[in-house]
């Protein structure tokens, strides 16, 4: 038999499959965020309250989910926002700093400690972020480059220090406490709210 009625035979077999099959391959891509969408993420261990009136899911990670800014309290489409335990016990939902040009890395620095912060090239003291208030988030975007950085108070203590490989598409939120600092790498879930 010529190879070409062989593949001619298999491609017509492979098409009569039931159609769930065909739909395996479209569960392998997550759902499109809705074009009205915002990005919220929950940035603490226990159970998600309420953050811009939707419920967020219980998943681990600290990822974003996207829900239609129609679905939310007040959520502006496009923004990225995170919730969180503030210093001294409260939940803070932060509306985090415009997305820049995609092509370079974000950093965001989302202040949850008890006096100003900054996020500084360590050994040298140079802002990255420069002081950003309690409660709130400062970001920038930089070319994709290997940085010891470390988040400092006003004051000058070093809550957290930092060695990283920057690449593209990786954007990074370093998170200030009173206690000490922690470094998430952004990542995404699913819709919610649909």
């Amino acid at each position: 038999m010529h190879r070409s009625k062989f593949s001619a035979i298999v491609i017509f077999a492979v098409s009569l499959l039931p159609g769930p099959i065909w739909a395996a391959d479209n569960e392998l891509y997550d759902a499109p965020p809705p074009e009205d969408a915002v990005f919220v993420r929950w940035i603490e261990e226990e159970t998600a309250p309420g953050i811009l009136g939707i419920q967020i899911p219980e998943e681990p990670g600290y990822v974003y989910f996207s829900v239609s800014a129609a679905l939310t309290d007040g959520g502006h489409v496009g923004s990225f926002y995170t919730a969180a335990v503030d210093a001294t016990g409260n939940v803070h939902i932060i509306r985090e700093p415009d997305r820049g040009d995609r092509s370079k890395v974000l950093l965001t620095l989302l202040n949850l400690s008890d006096s100003h912060a900054r996020l500084v090239l360590a050994e040298q003291n140079i802002d990255v972020i420069g002081n950003t208030d309690v409660n709130s988030a400062g970001g920038r975007t930089v070319n994709p480059v290997a940085a010891k950085l470390s988040v400092i108070t006003s004051s000058g203590a070093v809550l957290g220090s930092f060695d990283i490989q920057l690449r593209r598409g990786q954007n990074l939120t370093f998170v200030a406490r009173p206690d000490g600092a922690d470094l998430i790498e952004n990542r995404f879930g699913p819709n919610i709210g649909e």
